[in-house]
């Protein structure tokens, strides 16, 4: 047998080889459900079925009387942003807003049962920040319209509350919802913040073609007053109280960043740290306290820096700190959900563009002693998936823990203390105010009023 008919036997033979290994290999594969991609963010669908409770055990259900699971989702499409709102001393419920469709919600903490407040629809809303002790959020959206132009408003949600009937199978039904006081806001504003003292004001940045002008006003837009301005543009703020505003450059992890702080009553600025690859930040209350990260080699870094004192320390933690929320009480304490690893990458860059997520653990940190604990695990502690935590809030008393999952766009609450705080629940239809065990409220004390 010559040469060539000896190399085109053997090359038929690598041909079928590869053919029947291609057709074995694509006629036993398993198919993999994947996840509908959106051209919106949170809009991607989910893998999974809402988290309700510890799994083995019976699936809670809202104001049945059973015991409140610690960690809860409390709802199961994406919103927009999460916040408290304040009743009195030690009744507390969660607002926050649809991303899809713009209804807002309302769940008391004392029974997780759910509330639609706001039935006005508001498509594809990007971002939803709450203020003015939960009764005001400023949502920013896209205006598809006019070239995906960013567009911000004011949502005043007031107490008087307007009825309507409805026809269904089962006959007519009354629906209650509260009204909504809508202000306009410039727009194109890249970045702005609300006070976290939960008064009624915020600060907004307005960038022009050479320059950045920021600026505070009130919800009910009383007139605005400028308070800043810098031919740089590229700011994220932060309103740790009235009278602090803060300024951090857009991090990455191969640019230096700087930390700016802004005196209403003089309108000074003053640089309070800079010269750090990937900075970003989070102030304490007060301002006496930063906290911040600096990627100094493949991973954030995180470090406590004191205003007052001048002085650095590192924590021995690598997460973010917007991943982390001050104490409202215990004002030396932060509480920051730290991921369990980071795969080889630009942070926070990657985790900005969403081309890396986390898995978290909360971990609690007093800066004082420079000693951390881990307090919950989602996983392991209660089976719930994997959680990227962004937007941490506390609640006044530091009892409560809700923040978003980066991955699912949804809002979650974590339950601090071991057992259920002291809720006060207004019975339907009732102006009196009792005070209950959350583990043991009755069907008809725990059904959701607007009040």
């Amino acid at each position: 047998m010559d040469r060539r008919k000896i190399i085109i036997i053997v090359s038929i033979l690598i041909l079928g080889t590869l053919l029947g290994g291609a057709y074995w290999y694509f006629s036993k594969k398993v198919a993999v459900p994947t996840t509908p991609i959106s051209e919106f963010p949170g809009e991607s669908g989910r893998t999974t079925g809402r988290f309700t409770g510890i799994p083995g055990e019976a699936e809670f259900e809202p104001g049945s009387g059973a015991p409140l699971p610690r960690l809860y989702e409390l709802h199961e499409a994406p919103v927009a942003g999460v916040g408290f709102v304040r009743r009195n001393s030690i009744n507390i419920a969660v607002r926050y807003i649809e991303r899809g469709l713009g209804y807002v919600f309302e769940t008391p903490l004392s029974t997780y049962r759910e509330s639609r407040i706001v039935n006005e629809t508001r498509p594809r809303i990007i971002e939803a920040l709450w203020g003015n002790e939960g009764k005001s959020v400023v949502i920013r959206f896209l205006d598809e319209g006019n070239g995906g132009a960013i567009k911000t408003q004011l949502l005043n949600i007031e107490n008087s509350a307007i009825s309507f009937t409805q026809n269904s199978g089962a006959g007519e039904t009354q629906s209650t919802f509260l009204k909504t006081e809508e202000v306009h806001l410039p727009d194109l504003i890249p970045f702005m913040a609300t006070s976290e003292d939960e008064s009624d004001v915020f600060f907004y940045l307005e960038n022009g073609v050479n320059a950045s002008v920021g600026s505070i006003s009130t919800y009910k837009n009383s007139g605005s007053t400028k308070i800043f301005s810098s031919s740089f543009t590229e700011w994220l703020p932060q309103f740790p109280n009235q009278k602090l505003v803060t300024l951090t450059t857009k991090p990455s992890a191969t640019v230096p960043g700087y930390l700016y702080f802004i005196d209403q009553k003089t309108n000074s600025t003053s640089k309070i740290l800079g010269g750090m690859n990937g900075l970003t930040t989070l102030t304490s209350h007060n301002g006496k306290l930063v906290l911040y990260s600096e990627t100094k080699t493949s991973t954030p870094e995180l470090f406590v820096f004191d205003t007052v004192t001048k002085e650095t320390s590192s924590l021995n933690i690598k997460t973010l700190p917007e991943k982390c929320v001050w104490g409202n009480k215990e004002t030396l304490v932060v509480y920051c959900a730290v991921p369990h690893s980071f795969i080889p990458a630009s942070y926070p860059d990657y985790w900005y563009q969403g081309l890396a997520s986390f898995s978290d653990d909360l971990w609690t940190i007093d800066v004082a002693t420079h000693s951390a604990k881990k307090i919950m695990s989602p996983s392991s502690d209660f089976g719930a998936p994997s959680l990227d935590i962004i937007n941490p809030k506390l609640s006044p008393d530091d009892g409560y823990l809700i923040f978003m999952n980066k991955i699912s766009g949804t809002p979650w609450v974590y339950r601090i203390a071991e057992e259920p705080l002291p809720q006060q629940v207004i019975a339907p239809n009732a102006t009196d105010i009792v005070t209950t065990d959350t583990n043991n409220i009755s069907t008809s004390t725990a059904t959701s009023t607007i009040y």
